[in-house]
């Protein structure tokens, strides 16, 4: 309780933690106030196909600035910073084309069965190029800790995509609707973001080609390590939303679609945006003492105080209170919710200090471990198929699975938060 009570009275943080998940909490209601009209204009098939579409976004926007952008957040040298931004930029328009083009013909001009649905591919490509942009502009908000600016425009996106979703859906636009609402909502408070980074607009511009050089080979580890570790940890989420299509067809897909909207992007938005707070604090820290146990335990017991109390509600309520909110053909949804809430639990601490392992540059660690999910979803979609268990079974093999090794990992940065690593970087 000492420790907890610490927390409360250290004002910076909890301005910054309320500023980011205000928003956060706000954004997520929308969400959950749309999703009951959504289940009832969308079929569980188109939502599928919807799902379908964005795991192209959930699998390389994560990765699609190289993750340099990360970078944008600790470097020390302001004109580095410059490069960084340019370098990311030109790195975000190829991967964006390469990605949509490969990516979207495999699913979309090669798979009769999805042929109809072509335009995804001009989506993915935007989809892709706007999550880029946005990266880069976050990182620096992140830098110059402008959480107020990230929390609004994260209002912004998500007012437009919702609002968007239902009144397109309401046009009988399918899909259509779906995606162009999503890629708009991606362009929302751009300008605000923007704000800051545009006043030094000429110093990126200036910035030679032996300076990105520079940059890019100095960082190098983003790329070659993080990237892949990210990618990775993207692949074994959306690789399940692959193998319950392939398993169980796009309507079981269309309420796993909803059961994750609901409980995952809430917990991942509100995880990543307390995790721009220790990243920034951490870093200080690390900085400072070469340790970052202070922030670490800090950011730990916070969320642990506010985890517990919400995979117990979860796991006993979920299924009546989807089938209450979103009518009773959708109560199964909130079984797959209540299978996943412990695992969920444990993901919203873990992800939110795993930037630890970046800060004491022990990113091939990070890829290591992230490659234990891929093993995981892989090796329960083979249990699942050969065994021919039905789709709870299978989500509560990923969910205990998932749960192990994220316990691993929480071992492995509190390790590195404790040990001094400033001799060895």
């Amino acid at each position: 309780m000492r420790k907890i009570k610490k927390i409360f009275e250290d004002k910076s943080f909890i301005k910054a933690v309320i500023s980011l998940t205000s928003g956060s909490f706000f954004a997520q209601t929308l969400t959950i106030l749309a999703s009951p009209l959504l289940t009832r204009i969308f079929s569980p098939q188109e939502l599928g196909v919807y799902t379908l579409v964005l795991t192209a976004e959930g699998l390389f926007a994560g990765i699609i600035c190289g993750r340099y952008d990360v970078s944008i957040v600790y470097e020390q040298d302001e004109n580095k910073v410059f490069a960084l931004i340019k370098s990311s930029s030109l790195i975000t328009f190829f991967l964006s084309l390469i990605i949509s083009i490969s990516y979207g013909s495999y699913y979309f001009i090669f798979n009769e069965e999805y042929s109809s649905y072509w335009y995804a591919i001009v989506f993915i490509f935007f989809m892709l190029l706007f999550n880029g942009l946005n990266r880069i502009l976050e990182a620096y908000n992140n830098r110059k800790k402008e959480y107020k600016v990230i929390t609004t425009v994260y209002i912004i996106k998500t007012l437009i995509q919702n609002v968007g979703s239902v009144a397109l859906g309401l046009l009988k636009l399918s899909v259509l609707g779906l995606l162009f609402s999503h890629t708009i909502g991606l362009l929302g408070g751009l300008k605000k973001q923007a704000k800051t980074i545009s006043l030094h607009i000429n110093k990126i511009r200036s910035v030679k080609n032996n300076e990105m050089k520079e940059v890019l080979r100095d960082h190098f580890r983003q790329p070659l390590y993080s990237a892949p570790a990210n990618f990775a940890n993207k692949f074994s989420y959306t690789s399940i939303l692959v193998f319950i299509e392939s398993l169980f067809g796009l309507a079981v897909l269309g309420f796993y679609s909803i059961s994750y909207k609901a409980l995952g992007l809430p917990l991942t938005v509100i995880s990543n945006n307390v995790a721009k707070v220790f990243f920034q604090e951490a870093s200080s820290e690390f900085n400072l003492t070469g340790r970052f146990y202070r922030s670490f335990n800090k950011i730990s017991v916070f969320l642990l105080f506010i985890s517990i109390p919400m995979v117990v509600v979860l796991f006993f309520f979920s299924p009546k209170v989807f089938e209450l909110v979103f009518g009773e053909k959708w109560k199964e949804a909130g079984v797959y919710v209540q299978i996943l809430a412990p695992m969920f639990g444990v993901r919203f601490i873990v992800n939110t200090v795993a930037y630890g392992l970046q800060i004491v540059k022990k990113q091939h660690l990070e890829l290591i471990l992230q490659f234990l999910f891929i093993f995981a979803s892989t090796g329960g979609y083979i249990f699942t198929k050969i065994s021919y268990l039905n789709v709870n079974q299978f989500l509560l093999i990923i969910s205990i699975s998932f749960s192990i090794i994220y316990f691993l990992y929480f071992i492995v940065i509190m390790y590195y938060a404790y040990t001094n690593n400033s001799e060895k970087n």
